[in-house]
């Protein structure tokens, strides 16, 4: 996650600075003990001052290797830095007696390729970068005085500041660069951010919209078809408590079956049927199918033969899309169908690769044309088609006017 806090580097400055540590490590390892091999080849007739020189150069190396690919942790900045500034003074300092003539150059790579790797190694630090760069050029200053003139010592010591600051800039550059992108990738995340909460926010409108369609203003819809009048009430008040459920909480699981749903089974669907047991979870997240197709197939105008396996486990979210969609086809057959009898049949394909549950409705109703219902008619559109397609499914509709209308949804892991 990219973090928006101005005062945290963001992931691409954090693996430039790693990066670039490394990368400073590496190179000043090399050219120092490149500066050793020359100290040594080059060394005055009394070697031992150089022998003790070039062995505190060499385990400064070592040290800081092992600090970068052995321990896997990365010291404190001050003991990176006094280590530095100790191998500075010692090498630059005893300048007469490791110099063979009055330019020891050995000695100004050592503290050129410190001055400008620590402005690296060290970042996040400059003052610490400030500080070697300094003791460099003073400590260089100073021995190389004692060797020849100096005003030409002091030459070369500014130059290591001015190297010093080169490479500061050149960070400062390259860091401007990593923040921008880091900037820009945290409105990337924002604007993703945003685009799904409002991919989000729609469709749980278009759901709770779906859900209305499908409870609510079904029932109003039966109720002005006259399917409350005389003594045909008893349905309403459950029918009722359960649009109201629907529309208020969010989708969830039946809290009860009925009891005799099954294999074969059929009914009119008078609401809840007696004898009702609690709902089981067949495991690992999934549901019975099953038993949501048998609360769906209740209606008071369709009766709807069912021929349903006793356990048809499905992941919730498309169990509860294919039972709304079963719910809606049957208020349709009620609506547009003429006919009160339909067939409800489900089981579970296992030709293909994944098992693949198989969902029909079928009714011998007047039919209808499903490519001109789709655009108007927000039942087939919502409730059927768009509910499967959003949980990775599919619905298919065959129905012609006078054939009657099938409906076959199909979901597969």
């Amino acid at each position: 996650m990219v973090t928006t806090d101005p005062g945290l580097p963001g992931p691409t400055e954090t693996n430039l600075n790693a990066a670039l540590r490394r990368y400073a490590v590496g190179v000043r390892v090399l050219v120092v003990l490149a500066g050793v091999v020359l100290a040594l080849l080059g060394a005055p007739p009394d070697p031992l001052p150089t022998v003790l020189v070039t062995v505190v150069a060499s385990g400064w190396c070592a040290l800081s290797a092992w600090w970068m690919w052995g321990a896997r942790t990365c010291p404190h900045p001050a003991l990176v830095t006094g280590a530095a500034v100790v191998v500075l003074l010692v090498v630059e300092l005893t300048q007469p007696w490791t110099a063979v003539g009055p330019y020891n150059g050995w000695a100004f790579s050592v503290a050129s390729i410190t001055c400008i790797g620590m402005q690296l190694e060290q970042a996040t630090k400059p003052r610490l970068g400030v500080l070697v760069a300094v003791v460099a050029a003073v400590s260089y200053t100073v021995g190389a005085a004692m060797t020849r003139q100096a005003w030409d010592a002091g030459v070369f010591g500014a130059r290591l500041l001015l190297e010093t600051s080169l490479a500061r800039g050149g960070y400062v550059l390259l860091r401007s660069r990593a923040r921008a992108a880091d900037e820009t990738r945290a409105r990337a995340s924002a604007q993703r951010r945003a685009t799904e909460v409002a991919a989000a926010r729609r469709a749980a409108e278009r759901e709770y919209l779906a859900t209305l369609h499908d409870t609510a203003s079904s029932t109003l819809l039966m109720v002005s078809l006259g399917a409350a009048s005389g003594g045909h009430r008893a349905w309403l008040p459950d029918r009722a408590r359960r649009d109201l459920d629907a529309i208020t909480t969010s989708p969830a699981l039946p809290e009860t079956v009925p009891g005799t749903g099954g294999s074969g089974s059929g009914g009119s669907g008078t609401g809840t049927a007696a004898g009702a047991e609690p709902a089981t979870d067949t495991g690992a997240g999934l549901v019975n199918l099953a038993t949501l197709l048998d609360q769906a197939a209740e209606h008071p105008l369709v009766t709807v033969k069912r021929n349903l396996p006793q356990a048809l486990p499905v992941p919730a979210r498309p169990a509860l899309a294919i039972s709304h969609g079963v719910r809606e086809a049957v208020e349709n057959v009620a609506r547009h169908a003429g006919v009160t009898e339909a067939t409800l049949t489900g089981h579970v394909d296992d030709t293909h690769p994944a098992p693949r549950i198989e969902v029909t409705l079928a009714d011998d109703g007047a039919g209808f044309d499903p490519a001109a219902a789709r655009e108007h008619r927000r039942g087939v559109a919502d409730s059927i088609v768009g509910r499967m397609a959003a949980v990775g499914g599919h619905a298919e509709i065959d129905s012609a006017p006078g054939a009657g209308t099938t409906v076959r949804w199909s979901w597969h892991g």
